[in-house]
């Protein structure tokens, strides 16, 4: 066979028959049963693939680089380290975790799930995102000394670090009985004292009082205290705000973890869960979960939705809130765990992509697959390529071309 008959190569194809590999026509194209250390070019041609060399003796793990400054992190054993990407010497940071690690970039700030917890990188320091939820506070009622009327009082408490709240502790009630005094002009009053919980965190700063009015069940905002105070005493009720944060638990981590329309997601096992809106790090327990059918291999938000990785098909979940999600089974073959990645639809182009600013991309039985932001699926592969399987896979692109490694 002349070499210019070899040419032009379209790729893999290991589902037509032998006679098939081979199209002539108007458009010429030789496909390939296998093709290994080669990558072919746009025009078709074969090229060795590039080898590799080591760069480091060291065994880095869940290597990143951020788009926010192109720094470099990666685990080291069992420590977090920022990597100089010249010289591949590690900068300790924190133990955070390293069996695998997910990475997000919200609001200048890295986001980061591990197995021990959900943790932010600022660019000097790492700490935990979430903030426990105090303990109940302790409430003596006080027969004078204040400007509380009878009747039934109720106190909750939450952690303050700088400007970010915790949820609320339980509530503490107890009730005031006073004798009435029978000159009118001089009726009896008492006062609150609160006895605060031990805070164990030492980046928590500050205690912040919630207090109903008199027989009332709205908790509203009384004060804010150092958390070195250990009593605090309410002789009177100059209340504010609504608390916010009441019934709410601190945001569990997961095996993956992305950002969704304000909302931070985590999934483990065939559960997704949501952070409240712009509230990362708290979690609604009752309503804040989607259960899948099966267990989860990947999770990837699009403008118009959510797609899942399942282990035999994907889904993708619409809804604005996890109430109110549903969601639709696609007949998508089964996708290779941990492959999926975020494609820029103006690398795509606006036919294939169908709206929305990105792709979801990922590796399934047939080749790659797309997933719109409209909900559609688009098989590049299907016909061509079939059997890939793999425990896992990780997927990412170099120019306009995308590689995913398999094991």
């Amino acid at each position: 066979m002349a070499a210019k008959k070899l040419f032009p190569i379209a790729g893999m194809n290991n589902v037509v028959a032998d006679d098939g590999l081979q199209q002539g026509g108007d458009s010429p194209k030789l496909y390939l049963r296998d093709a290994v250390n080669v990558d072919i070019t746009d025009t078709g041609r074969v090229r060795l693939r590039q080898g590799s060399k080591q760069v480091s003796p060291l065994r880095f793990q869940n290597i990143w680089q951020s788009p926010l400054h192109h720094d470099v992190f990666a685990t080291l054993e069992s420590e977090f380290v920022k990597l100089d990407p010249q010289t591949w010497q590690p900068e300790v940071l924190a133990k955070i975790g390293h069996t695998q690690l997910c990475y997000e970039v919200i609001n200048n700030l890295v986001y980061i799930a591990s197995e021990l917890g959900l943790w932010v990188y600022d660019g000097k320091n790492v700490r935990s995102l979430a903030i426990d939820t105090p303990a109940k506070p302790m409430l003596n009622m006080l027969d004078s000394g204040g400007s509380l009327k009878s009747g039934t009082y109720s106190v909750a408490i939450s952690w303050l670090r700088d400007e970010q709240e915790s949820a609320l502790s339980q509530i503490a009630s107890d009730q005031i009985n006073l004798t009435s005094n029978s000159n009118l002009d001089d009726p009896s009053f008492s006062s609150i004292q609160i006895n605060l919980p031990y805070c164990f965190d030492q980046s928590i700063t500050h205690v912040r009082i919630y207090v109903t009015d008199r027989n009332g069940g709205e908790l509203l905002h009384h004060s804010d205290h150092p958390i070195n105070t250990s009593s605090i005493t309410i002789n009177s009720l100059d209340l504010g705000m609504t608390a916010r944060f009441n019934g709410l638990s601190p945001m569990p981590t997961g095996r993956y973890m992305k950002y969704w329309q304000g909302r931070l997601l985590t999934a483990d096992k065939n559960i997704l869960r949501f952070s409240e809106p712009l509230a990362y790090h708290l979690h609604d327990e009752k309503f804040g979960f989607v259960v899948m059918p099966q267990r989860i291999t990947f999770i990837l938000p699009v403008d118009g939705g959510i797609w899942v990785g399942q282990v035999t098909h994907v889904v993708f979940l619409t809804g604005t809130n996890p109430a109110e999600m549903t969601f639709q089974s696609k007949t998508s073959h089964a996708p290779v765990p941990d492959s999926a990645i975020e494609i820029d639809n103006n690398d795509i182009g606006s036919d294939i992509s169908q709206g929305g600013n990105t792709t979801a991309l990922w590796l399934a039985e047939n080749g790659y697959i797309l997933g719109t932001s409209s909900g559609q699926i688009i098989e590049l592969q299907a016909g061509i390529l079939k059997g890939i399987t793999a425990k896992s896979g990780r997927s990412v692109r170099l120019g306009r071309r995308v590689t995913t490694i398999v094991t």
